[in-house]
């Protein structure tokens, strides 16, 4: 779609912001009116309509994309997207441990461990790991505890939860991240830590690489709507 607009601005009514296009209020897909909780994250977006010189493309516009995948894909779904973040905390990457490379082990154990115990200390999560990858059989409380926090989430804050907990496999790496205990760099490292063991030891794989950058830029997205919603 071409650009047909010539002026971006933003209005306010009450504690949220709509980016205006020729005074009209900038829709989802599905036709909702975009109201955002920030202005930080209204101006940005306004920016992103703002720089489009000829061509409208969304993949050149990540905060209003994921704005609009908040209200028109995650709002419809919260029963079924509770009980999906559900299934990875009760099968968090960090619970999955290396079965034979010693040196691996003590590499999942440095610097995953830590984690698992500030998630008992912070939210009382109380998580079994294993050598190899068959299923644990969790306690079930974990999963209610869970589900109890993300209750507590309004739209924007879970969204950003649920893409973190997709693109990094654990639900645990997604909290410390909202609860800014780490930083997209750090939780990039965690999450990807076995992999990028391996790079170290037999060298790098182009796709492998180029599938890591693609899920390394779309957790900085996810960091940075997550810093607009707070300013």
């Amino acid at each position: 779609m071409k650009r047909f607009y010539e002026q971006v601005k933003i209005t306010q009514n009450e504690n949220e912001f709509e980016v205006r296009l020729d005074g009209r209020p900038v829709k989802t897909p599905l036709k909702a009116i975009l109201r955002l909780p920030s202005k930080a994250l209204a101006q940005q977006i306004a920016d992103e309509w703002s720089i489009i010189e000829t061509e409208i493309n969304p993949s050149q516009m990540p905060m209003f994309s994921f704005a609009v995948t908040a209200v028109d894909s995650v709002f419809p779904q919260l029963s079924a997207l509770s009980l999906e973040m559900q299934n990875y905390i009760m099968n968090d990457l960090l619970c999955y441990r290396e079965s034979e490379d010693k040196k691996l082990q003590q590499h999942q154990s440095k610097n995953w461990d830590p984690w698992l115990k500030w998630s008992k200390t912070e939210f009382n999560f109380d998580l079994k790991t294993t050598k190899g990858v068959m299923p644990i059989n969790q306690d079930e409380r974990n999963a209610s505890l869970l589900l109890r926090m993300t209750s507590q989430m309004d739209i924007w804050q879970f969204t950003c939860f649920v893409r973190a907990t997709t693109l990094a496999g654990s639900a645990i790496l997604s909290l410390a991240l909202l609860k800014k205990q780490l930083n997209t760099d750090e939780l990039f490292s965690l999450c990807f830590l076995e992999e990028l063991y391996q790079v170290e030891r037999w060298g790098e794989d182009e796709e492998a690489l180029k599938k890591r950058n693609a899920i390394k830029t779309e957790l900085y997205d996810v960091s940075e709507f997550l810093r607009l919603l707070a300013i």
